[in-house]
């Protein structure tokens, strides 16, 4: 009993940490990337 308990704890905790990690990081930085560079050329 205690060897089927331990099995779905890790697998199901160690697959929504890096999905929803890397979702927002590149958004944010694409973001701000092409705006701060966009804006002191035209100036």
């Amino acid at each position: 009993e205690p060897i089927e308990e331990e099995k779905p704890k890790p697998v199901e905790q160690e697959q929504p940490k890096p999905v929803e990690e890397e979702k927002p990081k590149p958004v944010q930085e694409e973001k701000r990337e092409p705006m701060e560079e966009e804006k002191p050329k035209p100036a």
